[in-house]
């Protein structure tokens, strides 16, 4: 039986694989299009007319390994949850809730070994500041180096210049704008990759949540100085890094001096600036009042869950009108 919406009404249908005896353990995957999408929660079979267990198929680690690693299959939320968002109750969910209205075609900037849960009937390509080698090299502690995303392209958020203008249904960064230098300008630039209807969605750390909890909260007025104030000789950069490594990453006094000096030398990708949900939209509301958001229908957001539900971040959603 087809649900509505679902899987099998997208034109395509996967299937179902599993590798017990392997490093996946119990973990099901669709597998569809070349990728394989773990499936976290047991509804998604019955969103998507699937049978447990009988439509699983057990198959060796190779199988899966040699399919690319895609986002985790997301659950649907409907628009009345879109509008009251406060009966999702985990940062997951409110990640699959943020690109729940997603269609069409469009990137992830950033994705790494953690894509974000956009709809499985989107195409998507994926970019990075590093190709795969560089990923692979710079991957964190605990990350399978199959699990790693093959970028599609080598850009960053704020420099996407291989990328048409209004090209793209959508732009998705999570955890991706606290490491630009000028976020007012990423922003803008992203939109203008968007076509009418499409939408940008970041996913945003808050500072009270992070190790920036002791920093300063970057204030507005230092943001547009990013955007309008020459600055080639990137002091302003040089304030972000010693800040960085003397209140969130602290170093040693004997070495403080050589470790920034020498993060800043590379331009290692820091969290150039802090943010609370409020501050956040304060941008985008001065953004607003100075035409860079043209064509905005909708900005919606919701400010991070209770901290003890281990929640360090909050969700920007800015649609465009069709």
């Amino acid at each position: 039986m087809l649900t509505e919406n679902g899987i099998l009404n997208q034109g395509y249908r996967g299937v179902l694989l599993r590798s017990l005896a392997s490093r996946h353990g119990e973990k099901v995957f669709y597998c569809a299009r070349g990728r394989r999408h773990w499936i976290t929660d047991a509804r998604w079979l019955a969103e998507n007319g699937f049978a447990w267990p009988s439509d699983v198929i057990e198959v060796h680690a190779d199988v899966l390994d040699a399919l690319l690693p895609g986002q985790n299959a997301p659950l649907r939320h409907d628009l009345a949850t879109w509008r009251m968002p406060d009966r999702v109750l985990t940062t997951w969910g409110m990640r699959e809730l943020s690109v729940s209205r997603l269609k069409g075609s469009g990137i992830e900037v950033g994705a790494g070994a953690n894509p974000m849960p956009i709809p499985l009937h989107c195409q998507i390509k994926y970019v990075d500041i590093f190709d795969v080698s560089q990923l692979q090299e710079h991957r964190y502690d605990g990350q399978e180096s199959l699990d790693i995303l093959r970028p599609d392209i080598v850009a960053m958020l704020g420099k996407l210049d291989p990328i048409a203008p209004e090209s793209l249904d959508f732009v998705v960064a999570c955890h991706v704008i606290e490491h630009t230098r000028d976020p007012i300008a990423a922003i803008a630039d992203a939109w203008d990759k968007i076509k009418r209807g499409g939408s940008l969605v970041l996913v945003v750390p808050e500072i009270s949540r992070t190790f920036d909890k002791h920093r300063a909260l970057t204030e507005l007025d230092h943001l547009i100085g990013d955007f309008k104030e020459s600055d080639p000789e990137r002091m302003r950069d040089m304030q972000h890094f010693q800040e960085f490594y003397a209140k969130a990453f602290v170093t040693p006094a004997e070495s403080y001096v050589a470790t920034w000096k020498e993060k800043w030398a590379e331009d290692f990708p820091i969290h150039y600036h802090t943010w609370t949900h409020q501050s956040f939209m304060e941008m985008i509301d001065w953004m607003m009042s100075e035409s860079l958001l043209p064509g905005l229908q909708e900005a919606w957001s919701r400010p991070p869950l209770p901290a003890d539900e281990g929640c360090i971040e909050f969700w920007v959603v800015l649609r465009k009108e069709e």
